[in-house]
């Protein structure tokens, strides 16, 4: 155990408080008033100066006109959304220190799109529905893996030279897939509660995942293409997640929650991740719901590709962890719904 203790230890120093430190979190969630997201953006601003002059060039530059221009007519010139992802990787770069974040302080300019440079946010959200009620929160989640993906070329990590650009591609991609799967199987649940976190459950897991990466690049990427090729019950591959590294995904998951105030409900969830019955049993129903479809959801796209969901009746023959769970299940899933 205390080499799950070590893993912890360094999760805090050299992931969760770096991402503490970019201060992003409060434009993680946009207001829907405009004039509330413009207020919002000059209070980041008032919050951190140094970076008026540069936004302030960079609409000059776009928008050239003699007289001065107050900072709230250059957001929305530059649209609250842009000045959005502005500041957020600038805000990002701050503690990263990457030439592929980095601003031209002369001219305001970024070294590349806004959203290409966020590209794990901004096609989160895309996948998720731009105006769906569930924007903000895979938007939120996507910037997670966009921070992870930047961290791995700072220095604030120590990888050897290893390069972990594709299996965090491939952790992203299945992460979309498995929420995607948990969209289609909430209609058929029975009050699910915390339905717009239901989906980031799969975020949150694969996240871990890929901080286990990066804080044992040695062992973390072999372990899990092995792991990928096993049909094991969740509860097993956390079993041998633990015996490999000390701690397993759903413990790292809940630590995870904490980097985003507004995934603090998760936290519960992700630390009975692979038993969602603990909470069942103790009547903690929005606990277990939030890990059990995360769980369904993963595990359905993972064993079933292709294939139609089998209906009512099936969940405990695939998921046998789950074989209690309360879904209102019909054979509209076999018609309707393709996993």
């Amino acid at each position: 155990m205390n080499n799950g203790l070590s893993i912890l230890e360094d999760l805090f120093q050299q992931i969760i408080g770096p991402f503490a430190a970019t201060q992003v979190t409060p434009l993680l969630f946009e207001p829907d008033n405009v004039e509330d997201r413009v207020s919002n953006l000059v209070n980041a601003f008032n919050q951190h100066p140094q970076l008026i002059p540069p936004f302030q060039i960079l609409i000059k530059s776009l928008n050239p006109q003699d007289r001065e221009v107050p900072l709230e007519e250059n957001i929305r010139f530059y649209t609250t959304s842009a000045t959005r992802l502005w500041l957020i990787i600038n805000l990002l770069n701050q503690v990263l220190k990457i030439k592929e974040l980095k601003m031209d302080d002369a001219t305001g300019k970024l070294p590349g799109k806004a959203p290409d440079l966020l590209k794990f946010a901004c096609e989160a959200r895309t996948q998720f529905g731009e105006e769906s009620r569930y924007k903000d929160y895979t938007f939120s989640v996507g910037l997670l893996f966009d921070f992870l993906f930047y961290l791995q070329k700072s220095s604030l990590v120590n990888l050897g030279g290893a390069k972990f650009d594709e299996p965090m591609n491939q952790a992203f991609a299945r992460a979309v897939e498995q929420g995607q799967v948990i969209l289609k199987l909430s209609k058929y649940k029975k009050k699910l509660s915390q339905d717009k976190l239901a989906p980031i459950t799969c975020f949150m897991r694969q996240l871990a995942q890929v901080c286990l990466y990066l804080l044992k690049p040695g062992v973390g990427v072999e372990f899990y293409k092995k792991l990928s090729t096993l049909k094991h019950t969740e509860p097993v591959r956390l079993a041998m997640e633990m015996n490999t590294f000390g701690v397993h995904t759903g413990i790292l998951a809940t630590y995870l929650s904490q980097m985003v105030p507004a995934f603090t409900p998760l936290e519960k969830a992700m630390s009975v991740w692979g038993t969602p019955y603990l909470s069942w049993m103790s009547g903690q129903r929005d606990v277990h719901d939030l890990s059990a479809m995360g769980m369904l959801g993963m595990t359905l796209k993972e064993r079933l590709k292709g294939a139609d969901f089998p209906g009512a009746g099936q969940v405990g023959a695939t998921l046998p962890e789950l074989f209690y769970l309360e879904l209102a299940l019909t054979s509209e899933v076999k018609n309707e719904t393709k996993i």
